[in-house]
């Protein structure tokens, strides 16, 4: 009898264990003074290639498909605010080094290009940012990942929004982020593709949503 129970509870503990890939919060609480700190877990017996999810235009580059989600304990979302910021031009060595990405910009281009990747310009730029943030997690295999989540108007470097929030209110935040194997594909050479498919490693398609914790104010 004693056996049989032993054997109950370690079933039940298999089946407790989060199975696929995984998103959480690497605290119980989100700190908005602190950098947000996310891991990345690969529950799966198959080696996946993590490109995030990432846009880049004119005005900057940043996160597409990755969202905010933050409610009160009813559900409900703060007021959200949209701001412009109009930022100068650069100058000096800040102007140099912009018109020197913008030289090697345009030979990665060309690259890609002749690679047959139908890109332009700024898919070429496109690239360069997906590529330099991706990476690989083996099977039992995590990556704890810290980014700003800009959520006060202070924090904003260029236009975006912001949230107000009520006071002696609780609120929680979530995280949602999107990696879509379609767009991620049309800025990889069929080169690379190959070389990935020649070592087992799979393109992560899919979404991935943390639980909610609770958001801790000033």
């Amino acid at each position: 009898m004693k056996q049989i129970l032993v054997l109950i509870i370690f079933i039940m503990c298999l089946s407790c264990t989060p199975k696929g890939i995984t998103l959480d919060f690497c605290d119980s609480a989100y700190d908005t003074n602190k950098n947000s700190c996310l891991v990345l877990r690969n529950n799966t017996d198959i080696k996946y290639i993590f490109y995030p999810p990432s846009f880049i235009n004119s005005g900057g580059w940043g996160y597409l498909g990755g969202t905010i989600l933050i409610t009160d304990k009813d559900g409900k979302e703060p007021t959200v605010n949209t701001v412009y910021i109009d930022r100068e031009q650069p100058r000096g060595k800040e102007m140099d080094q912009f018109i020197c990405n913008a030289h090697n910009d345009s030979l990665l281009w060309k690259k890609l290009l002749t690679q047959g990747v139908k890109v332009d310009y700024w898919g070429a730029k496109a690239y360069k940012v997906i590529t330099k943030s991706k990476f690989v997690l083996a099977p039992d295999d995590q990556k704890k990942i810290s980014k700003k989540i800009s959520i006060f108007k202070k924090d904003l470097e260029s236009s975006g929004i912001y949230y107000t929030f009520e006071k002696n209110k609780e609120y929680f935040i979530q995280i949602e982020l999107k990696f879509d194997t379609t767009e991620i594909k049309k800025y990889l050479p069929e080169e690379q593709l190959d070389s990935l498919k020649k070592n087992n490693i799979k393109i992560f398609h899919g979404i991935l949503k943390t639980k909610k914790i609770p958001l801790l104010l000033d």
